[in-house]
């Protein structure tokens, strides 16, 4: 995203000033004469035209074209060469006709607070309305490793807390001190061990007149409906999308939120499925929901952790056919891969700890299903595989 000058921002706030206002067109000299401290018309086509450069990666018409010459009234040649950068389709359209289009979407746009969130510009710019009446709002909540979830790891608090205590409680979570001051309806990210590991949507905040259990002073309410867990996000993926995020703390953070689309879409690639890929197609038909084995399965493909290790250690492509989603695929696939158990079913039992390095490796799709079409409880192991397929490809 791009990163504007001090003197480009003063420029962006003045152009959201003119829309708030529903003022058509501004100068050259005029716009240049606003900012403080002022500078010369000549210097403003340029700074402006980053501007646009910005509105359009943030989905918003090209605001320059706000920006007239004296006496002419339409933007100079600059936004048509930039316009036409960007949508090629439109050099059948003449400088004023694109003008003049650019001009209606700028009136009919109710999205400028994203520009101006983006900025941080403080000016009073229309918003949508979520279901609770409020705009949309994205908090990161930090959770205390020592204080309120001692000796847990990621999954634990993942699946004790939030899939089973938080939901027992009706969506309560208790807090110590002042809590976050967060309008109904905000988006909160809950970091555990400077990782974000969950979501929710806020439905109110309650404040005890008297601590209740002599430590909390108020509880956040959240729509049950709304809980989500998933593999853990990073500081540097979130750091991409706002990039004023810089590190995670145990103070309370807000992410801009022009950004609510990009947050909700990372967290669906980041969802968990959980899939008994690991059990013999034979023995399908026998487990019952709920059984010994399918639970320990499910139990080690949730370990994301030691999926991420062996991962970081092998690398995200297949270790039979060497198949990558990213290179296949494009860059929105990385990291898409199965981990595959070395370790047959008859050899894990309630004591079984993996060994990310020893016991996991990754594999595609096709292999892993490969992987599983032996007769009996052993699978195959991959240099079986690897022969069959170089048998294969000798006979082509």
């Amino acid at each position: 995203m791009i990163q504007l000058t001090t003197e480009q921002i003063k420029l962006a706030e003045q152009l959201l000033i003119t829309v708030m206002k529903k003022e058509p067109i501004v100068e050259y000299k005029e716009l240049g004469d606003r900012i403080s401290p002022p500078i010369h018309h000549r210097q403003v086509p340029r700074n402006i035209g980053v501007i646009s450069e910005l509105c359009y990666q943030l989905g918003l018409p090209f605001l320059s074209a706000k920006v007239v010459t004296k006496g002419v009234n339409v933007a100079g040649e600059g936004l048509y060469k930039l316009y036409i950068q960007y949508f090629p389709e439109a050099e059948k359209l003449t400088p004023k006709e694109v003008f003049s289009e650019e001009l209606k979407k700028i009136r009919e746009c109710t999205e400028w607070y994203r520009l101006a969130d983006y900025l941080h510009i403080n000016i009073d710019l229309p918003r949508p309305i979520t279901k609770g009446g409020v705009s949309p709002s994205i908090r990161i909540l930090p959770m205390s490793s020592k204080e309120e979830f001692p000796g847990m790891s990621i999954e634990d608090v993942q699946d004790d807390f939030f899939l089973g205590e938080l939901k027992k409680r009706d969506g309560l979570f208790y807090f110590r001190k002042f809590g976050m001051n967060a309008p109904n309806g905000s988006l909160v990210l809950f970091q555990f061990n400077n990782l974000i590991i969950a979501s929710a949507k806020l439905q109110s905040i309650k404040r005890f007149d008297m601590p209740e259990k002599g430590q909390y002073y108020g509880a956040y309410q959240f729509d049950i409906n709304t809980v989500e867990v998933f593999r853990p996000i990073s500081v540097n993926e979130i750091n991409k999308i706002d990039s004023n995020i810089t590190r995670f703390s145990q103070s309370k953070q807000e992410i801009n939120p022009s950004f609510i689309s990009e947050i909700e879409e990372l967290i669906k690639r980041k969802q968990m499925v959980l899939i008994a890929d690991e059990l013999p197609l034979q023995e399908l038909h026998q487990l019952k929901e709920g059984a010994k084995k399918q639970v320990l399965v499910n139990s080690y493909e949730r370990n994301y952790k030691a999926r991420q290790i062996c991962i970081d250690y092998y690398g995200c492509h297949c270790s039979v056919c060497g198949f990558d989603f990213a290179e296949f695929y494009g860059d929105e696939f990385e990291g898409k891969i199965h981990v595959h158990h070395l370790k047959a079913l008859s050899e894990i039992n309630e004591e079984y700890e993996v060994d990310p390095i020893k016991d996991l490796r990754p594999v595609c799709p096709n292999c892993h299903l490969a992987l599983h079409s032996k007769v009996g409880e052993i699978p195959y192991n991959i240099e079986e595989l690897k022969e069959k397929i170089n048998r294969t490809n000798s006979l082509v």
